[in-house]
């Protein structure tokens, strides 16, 4: 089953164990502003955690994954966005996982996992005006394309 964006639904309406757990490591309870980017076939969650508030870091975002693997947070920072269609929008970001504290290091399988989450976020998850994402994702430390 592919990514998914939702709303997060209510506790007692969540019939599996694996995302119940999850929103209590997300810290996210089920209300309007609480979305997340979900694969329920191969349990994976990806939260936007939050966002830069100054001029300097307005182009930063926070998120978070689980999977079966273990826990991930990284910050991107977007390098451009621009309109393919009316129905897609192409991205890029460079990004840079956090270790440590918990924290998970993702191999390749996962980082692809990752970037397919992304790719269906697109530019604001539930809320985007498009059907399709194009991602681009930039290593932070390596310059090179994930």
């Amino acid at each position: 089953m592919p990514f998914v964006n939702e709303y997060v639904p209510p506790v007692e309406s969540e019939p599996s164990e694996f995302f119940r757990e999850a929103r209590v490591r997300l810290k996210i309870g089920a209300s309007d502003r609480n979305v997340w980017t979900i694969d329920r076939e191969n349990d994976m969650v990806l939260v936007r955690q939050g966002g830069g508030h100054t001029i300097d870091s307005h182009n930063e975002d926070y998120w978070s994954f689980i999977d079966r693997k273990g826990y991930y947070y990284w910050t991107t920072y977007l390098l451009s966005q621009r309109e393919i269609s009316q129905d897609e929008v192409a991205i890029t970001r460079s990004i840079a996982f956090q270790v440590g504290r918990g924290l998970s290091n993702p191999d390749a399988a996962t980082t692809a996992r990752i970037k397919e989450a992304l790719c269906e976020y697109k530019d604001y998850g539930v809320a985007s005006d498009y059907k399709r994402g194009l991602l681009i994702l930039i290593d932070a430390v390596t310059g090179k394309e994930i």
